[in-house]
């Protein structure tokens, strides 16, 4: 099972990080002028486990077990890529020598920046979004009116050339959806990613990559979910956030953040590489899930819900993953459109 998961999480981010980063005009996220921000490409790997004496752990059939850690991938001086091991707030953990700790990689990364990495879960219970309180329970999707539940073990795999987001508008129209049943905490999820603050305020389709405005909004809800007692935060954290949430790369989102992130709450300092909050945003549009439809092609759903207090927009239809990139949603949002 094990196994399993890091291949799915190691196509989900070839997939979504081709996606993400071509722009509209088709050029490389390199033009950019940062290339620290453009190329860097935040994922995971899959390790063998170890113990506090650094032996390593085997199940009960005496097989190695693996364990997924969190990397930021770079190239070295001859073009390389490296993986970077990176502790809990996205920054490089080093040795007793000060030297940046690297794991194993057969990833490599092109100007498109397609990665074939995996991703880590931090081993602590994280808290669902919007009851602080709650733990992190065991997910399942029931079937309904025949439709098929995928969610709950195994998880089909795909190449990462055949793993093609559907657009809101292929999902609607599509005749193979079929309607499924979330229990009760993955639609709070669910419910909650899309009351996030302001979310309503643009659509996008994962091809065009996320708008940098929508990434604010989505950035300091996820680092208020980090319970932090400060206001700079590490960018590792940030960045990382933003790909548990949005399931690909923001791109340049430490470059545009300021000038095109249209939010004073949130700002990049280029400095010493972190972001400073000053405040959190008040919840505003409230959402009433009608239907979840699976949609196949690699764990895809799509979401139609009610929507209220966000003005003229009464209805969001969204394309929603599951995955495990982030152990206390499951879910990454990889298209919305409100209306």
């Amino acid at each position: 099972m094990k196994k399993a998961i890091a291949i799915l999480l190691s196509v989900i981010v070839i997939a979504s990080s081709f996606a993400a980063c071509a722009s509209k005009d088709g050029k490389s996220s390199k033009d950019s002028g940062d290339l620290s921000d453009a190329v860097n490409e935040y994922g995971f790997e899959s390790v063998e486990a170890t113990d506090k004496n650094g032996e390593p752990v085997t199940d009960k059939n005496g097989e190695k077990v693996t364990e997924l850690v969190q990397v930021l991938y770079e190239k070295d001086k001859k073009g390389k890529t490296i993986a970077k091991l990176l502790d809990e707030n996205g920054e490089p953990v080093t040795d007793k020598d000060g030297k940046e700790v690297t794991v194993k990689t057969d990833y490599d990364m092109d100007d498109s920046g397609k990665n074939d990495s995996g991703k880590t879960e931090n081993s602590s219970e994280e808290k669902v979004p919007t009851t602080k309180e709650q733990k992190t329970t065991a997910s399942t999707t029931q079937k309904k009116s025949g439709g098929e539940a995928t969610t709950e073990s195994e998880i089909t795999t795909l190449d990462y050339k055949k793993d093609k987001v559907p657009t809101i508008s292929d999902a609607i129209n599509s005749k193979s959806k079929k309607a499924v049943e979330f229990d009760s905490r993955d639609q709070q999820i669910v419910k909650s990613m899309l009351e996030v603050p302001e979310l309503y305020t643009y659509s996008y389709e994962n091809k065009d990559g996320v708008p940098i405005a929508l990434a604010t909004h989505a950035a300091l809800w996820m680092a208020e979910r980090e319970d932090l007692n400060t206001s700079t935060y590490a960018s590792g954290t940030i960045v990382l956030d933003l790909f548990k949430f949005f399931g690909q790369t923001v791109v340049n989102f430490k470059t545009k953040c300021n000038d095109e992130g249209k939010n004073d709450k949130i700002k990049y300092n280029k400095k010493n590489d972190t972001f400073t909050i000053t405040d959190f945003e008040n919840p505003k549009q409230t959402v009433s899930i009608k239907k979840i439809e699976y949609i196949g092609n690699n764990n895809y759903y799509l979401v139609t819900a009610d929507v209220s207090g966000a003005g003229k927009i009464t209805k969001v239809n969204a394309i929603i993953q599951k995955n495990k990139l982030d152990i206390g949603l499951g879910f990454s949002i990889k298209a919305l459109k409100w209306q």
